[in-house]
């Protein structure tokens, strides 16, 4: 190893050492298909979370197609119960509800987790659920995936296709509600009329925890730069997801995701860029080959970036920001400090 790499090396250490923030991450969904085992999250993810120096995690509730609609609701609690069981096995994480008591599991050098919500399903038209779910440490939801529920209607994976209609009321109830509990309304997924609708009638900074920029793959799953000026306008933040980079395998590359995180700060500025990584490959390799195929035809095929599959990969990330120019401060706020800062002021 040179003395240039072993520069680097030293300022990923140094860069990492406070810890990367992930606003999202499908572990619930794996834990309670796997509810049979125990002790999950220390064999199968802490390895990875803790070689990547992973401080807080956005793990997120989904509750997928089969389990709709009677089980939703019942499916949701499971998978916090999962979480719940898992955690208490291994004192390794703790299930944070605010900003106090993030900054405190941090200090104690442990990963914390943040309970969001991917999608409505689970509330039903009941909005009294909102109450038992943020009671439960919920503290971010995203109204929509890519179908329409009670709340509204997701974007579709194509350019264009999805419903021109905006929120139901139900879904503004939900959007006011959040605003009222201190839970972080989450863009993620909705489709445009939606997206607007949300900005419209709230006032706390908004985020869309996973996503990617149009100009570099146009689907409506991704946001516009019109909608990413929406967003740095209200100081919110965009996490930048690693699946849906490009449109096609070859440009699927570490160096594209950072034309995203770049694109993004060339438009708002670099408080408005964060991670958003939505690993999900370890998930897309434990289906059938039928499966993986019936998600192609549903939504599109993922692109897995070879140097960036899972949070042990955190590293290549910091390395190649460092190679592309970015400065420490830049990097700390791209890595954590933009979403602590949302954190302290929604949580």
């Amino acid at each position: 190893m040179t003395a240039t790499d072993e520069s680097i090396e030293e300022r990923i250490d140094r860069l990492q050492a406070g810890g990367i923030v992930d606003l999202h991450f499908d572990l619930p969904m794996d834990l309670y298909e796997k509810r049979e085992r125990k002790n999950v999250l220390e064999t199968e993810f802490l390895p990875e979370l803790e070689t990547g120096n992973i401080g807080v995690l956005g793990v997120a509730l989904y509750i997928e197609d089969r389990y709709l609609p009677e089980r939703g609701l019942r499916v949701a609690l499971d998978q916090i119960a999962r979480l719940y069981a898992e955690t208490q096995a291994c004192k390794r994480f703790a299930i944070c509800k605010n900003y106090r008591e993030i900054q405190r599991t941090r200090e104690e050098g442990k990963i914390a987790l943040l309970l969001t919500m991917e999608g409505a399903e689970p509330l039903g038209t009941d909005l009294d659920l909102l109450r038992v779910f943020y009671e439960l440490g919920v503290r971010s939801i995203g109204l929509t995936h890519a179908r329409s529920n009670a709340a509204g209607h997701g974007g579709t994976f194509a350019a264009t296709g999805s419903s021109p209609d905006g929120l139901t009321s139900f879904g503004r109830d939900v959007v006011r509600e959040c605003e009222a509990l201190g839970v972080i309304v989450d863009l993620a997924h909705i489709n445009p009329a939606g997206f607007d609708e949300i900005l419209s009638i709230t006032s706390k900074p908004p985020i869309v925890s996973h996503t990617n920029a149009r100009r570099y793959y146009d689907i409506e799953r991704n946001i516009s730069d019109a909608q990413i000026k929406m967003i740095g306008a209200r100081r919110g933040i965009i996490g930048i997801n690693s699946v849906l980079v490009s449109p096609t395998k070859e440009e699927s590359t570490l160096d594209r995701y950072i034309d995203h995180i770049e694109h993004v700060a060339d438009l708002i500025g670099i408080d408005c860029v964060g991670i958003g990584f939505d690993f999900f490959e370890f998930i897309y390799r434990q289906w059938p080959e039928s499966r993986q195929k019936e998600l192609a035809a549903k939504f599109t095929s993922p692109h897995f970036i070879p140097e960036l599959r899972n949070h042990s990969h955190a590293r290549n990330l910091t390395r190649r920001l460092i190679e592309r120019g970015f400065s420490h401060e830049q990097i700390e706020k791209i890595l954590r400090e933009n979403w602590m800062r949302i954190f302290k002021e929604v949580l």
